[in-house]
């Protein structure tokens, strides 16, 4: 995984930090004269609360102007925020009575006032903004230069006379500067990603019951096995602390499947010790095979000569640190068992810290190419067929650190037959220093599997560019070529102001915009003589603003019947569209950046690509949709929704490219051709998310992938619950999906526990 993972909930909102009026003065970390210097600083701040309440009575209100308008973040923000804020600016009354007056006048020069008047005045010239909060483009520099400036007593000497009661006086003001920058970037697309993580107790607690059932299922499923491959699990050492190397040479011995060898090589570790517990491990275990390399050779040739010493049918990979639950091997032969053909087998996984505690699992899809090139995260339990581990040539040495990803990618090229079992089967152990606990911690490992990446791309004759977007998650940009035409469906009738600020976006594409009307605001209805089905272009009354700088974008509006189901009107529209690209576009729905047209149109024009969908969030920075799966039961699954964006959970990124089994149609596009192809939407639903969801699961069935890009952000603009869907409209996708192959095995670009789940939003604590 890409980010630092610690577990956790939702970060508090805004509303929390308002009150900053009182103390709280925290532990000192000082070992000697901690308690006595917290008792002198809890004593302090007897007397200063008039102090506290003169210097911050005026930032009161401010801060609770600012939340309340962070909190309903409207078109007409600005305004507001110049009309209702900017008079909040000064934190001291600008005008005090008499003897009052002469009594604080001395509180003037305070530490921080001068400093939380910038500070204020800084978040109220970004709130005031032109296009705020949908024009996002260039926030990053002032966020940066906003959140430097949340601790307005950082820049006083700590050594001052009285500076650590100034610090509790400034305490809880200094939390709310903080959370409001964190509530902006979350609202403007610039914030690092929230870590939703179950609470670990009660984590570890599940694991270890379920855990427990399924060692006995998979302990009595063993005993029908009639053909028993070996396992040969490779393991490079190096340095390893002892009692790390030891427990984890112990869950191999602990499997329940014991038909496995155990290739361990140490990489010329400094001492002895290593090597000597190595060699006293195989001397008490046949099963285990050493080696110790002479010097030190890098992980990738140390992989390679654990690698050589295997004879089984399978190699599976464990880290010299990490730990392999029970029924680990028992698993991978179980699913052999039944899919005989297959090349590669992962698991779910998750962390264990230095008391042997387990966090933070990470549950995963099947084999998604389109998040593989984005993020490892295949990573542990990594099983592969030897003679293809061995065709590929092994481990690719200038890629350490990210050895494992270039792995996976070259195997992804030559095979599909990718299987993933969705238990946690391993622990990834977390240790200073190690990309378990912070991936950037190892720079070099980043910019390695960004280069395997652009390596993968090549030699699949892909033309594009890879950036990393955070240490461990690249970014994969593909030139557009030609300048296609595209067609945006509204969903809706628009505003003027909308339509401004959605042709004021197009990327210099040359845009039309279809924008449904009925009734009295129609034009004039089509001719008598019209074909069937296809209205004359002179029904085509153009409208809105004139074309974007660089582009040829503009308005039309297109009579409709207001009876019309939205399969229905998108249908009508289509036929009216002359465009190569075509956007399903939901009204309100509106770009927040340059480039996510683009973004769009070079995912939809790749010829094995059939729906790509967009990120939508809510006005407040909320997941509104990243995708969509079908239940079970057919219903509704919205990873991530609710929940901040980005948000890192145990069903890995809101923000990670991934093939899905559908998209919303608040923001998709198409080739015309794949929708020609289909037959355009059915019109038969009255939901057009349940309409759009029939779309791709028929473009599915045609071989044709879904996406989700996440780099093409929009907002919607419209207070709208998408709600569950109808009754006979669930029944019709059931029997969509249940057409399909590999149905029988749920969403496969889910995970079992989402399904049961049924929703997005903050993950549960079992395994």
């Amino acid at each position: 995984m890409n980010h630092s993972t610690r577990s956790g909930g939702l970060p508090p909102p805004l509303d929390a930090f308002t009150q900053v009026l009182g103390f709280d003065v925290p532990p000192s970390h000082r070992a000697r004269w901690g308690t006595t210097i917290t008792t002198a600083k809890r004593l302090g701040t007897v007397g200063l609360g008039p102090v506290q309440r003169l210097l911050l009575a005026r930032q009161v209100r401010f801060n609770t102007v600012l939340t309340e308008l962070l909190r309903h973040p409207e078109r007409t923000l600005p305004e507001r925020a110049r009309g209702e804020l900017a008079g909040l600016v000064e934190p001291l009354p600008m005008a005090l009575p008499g003897l009052v007056a002469k009594r604080a006048g001395w509180l003037l020069p305070a530490p921080g006032l001068r400093e939380q008047r910038a500070w204020n005045a800084a978040v109220v010239a970004l709130l005031s903004g032109p296009g705020w909060p949908l024009r996002t483009d260039g926030v990053r520099e002032p966020l940066d230069s906003l959140e430097a400036r949340c601790d307005v007593l950082a820049r006083q000497p700590r050594t001052s006379v009285g500076m650590p009661l100034w610090r509790e006086v400034w305490r809880r003001q200094i939390g709310f500067n903080h959370a409001c920058v964190r509530t902006l970037r979350h609202m403007l697309g610039a914030a690092r990603p929230v870590v939703v993580m179950p609470e670990p107790e009660a984590y570890a607690r599940a694991a270890r019951e379920q855990e427990a059932r399924d060692v006995a299922v998979a302990t009595a499923a063993l005993e029908r096995l009639t053909h028993r491959p070996l396992i040969s699990i490779i393991t490079p050492a190096w340095e390893t602390p002892l009692d790390v190397l030891q427990a984890c040479v112990a869950s191999v011995t602990a499997q329940v499947y014991p038909r496995w060898e155990l290739c361990i090589v140490d990489d010329g570790s400094r001492g002895g010790e290593v090597a000597a517990t190595l060699r006293r491990l195989a001397a008490g275990d046949a099963r285990i095979r050493f080696e110790r390399l002479s010097e030190n050779q890098g992980i990738a040739r140390a992989t390679n000569a654990a690698l050589a010493m295997a004879t089984g049918e399978y190699v599976g990979f464990l880290d010299h640190d990490d730990l392999l639950a029970p029924h680990a091997l028992a698993e991978m032969v179980l699913r052999l068992a039944s899919a005989p053909d297959t090349d590669v087998l992962y698991s779910d996984e998750d962390k264990v810290d230095a008391r042997g505690q387990r966090f933070a699992p990470y549950l995963k899809p099947e084999l998604s190419p389109e998040m593989l090139r984005a993020v490892n995260y295949v990573c542990h339990f990594l099983v592969v067929r030897t003679s293809l581990l061995r065709e590929v040539g092994g481990i690719r040495p200038g890629f350490e650190g990210a050895q494992d990803h270039e792995l996976l990618l070259r195997l992804m090229e030559r095979t599909r037959r990718f299987a993933h079992i969705p238990k946690v089967l391993y622990h990834w152990r977390t240790l200073p220093g190690s990309t378990a606990t912070d991936a950037s911690a190892k720079p070099a490992a980043s910019e390695a599997g960004r280069r395997a990446v652009a390596a993968h791309l090549e030699r699949s004759g892909e033309t594009a560019t890879v950036e990393t977007s955070a240490p461990g998650l690249y970014r994969i940009r593909r030139p557009l070529g030609a300048r296609p035409r595209v067609s945006v469906l509204m969903s809706a009738a628009s505003t003027e102001a909308e339509l401004a600020a959605l042709l004021a976006l197009t990327d210099g594409l040359d845009v039309e915009v279809l924008v449904p009307v009925s009734g009295e605001d129609s034009p004039k209805a089509s001719a008598p003589d019209a074909p069937a089905g296809m209205e004359p272009r002179s029904t085509r009354d153009s409208m809105g603003p004139p074309a974007s700088p660089g582009g040829n974008a503009r308005a039309v509006r297109v009579p409709v019947d207001g009876a019309l189901t939205p399969g229905a009107v998108a249908n009508r529209l289509l036929r009216e569209a002359q465009g190569a690209l075509v956007l399903c576009l939901e009204a309100g729905t509106l770009p927040t950046e340059p480039g996510w047209l683009t973004e769009l149109a070079s995912q939809a024009l790749r010829p094995d690509v059939g729906v790509v969908g967009a990120q939508v969030v809510s006005p407040g920075g909320h997941v509104l949709h990243a995708g969509l799966g079908l239940g079970a039961e057919g219903q509704a699954l919205r990873p991530f929704a609710g929940l901040p964006a980005p948000t890192l959970s145990t069903f890995g990124g809101s923000h990670w490219p991934r093939e899905l089994l559908a998209v919303s149609t608040a923001c998709s596009m198409s080739r015309r051709e794949v929708l020609e192809s289909l037959g355009g939407w059915d019109e038969g639903f009255t939901s057009s998310e349940a309409q759009g969801v029939d779309l791709c699961l028929r473009a599915g069935a045609q071989g044709l992938r879904v996406l989700y890009t996440p780099h093409a952000r929009l907002v919607r603009t419209h207070a709208r619950v998408d709600g569950a869907w109808r009754a006979p409209e669930v029944a019709r996708l059931r029997e969509t999906w249940a057409r399909q192959p590999r149905s029988e095995r749920g969403d496969p670009f889910g995970h079992p526990r989402r399904e049961r789940a049924g929703q997005g939003g903050p993950e549960g604590t079992g395994p």
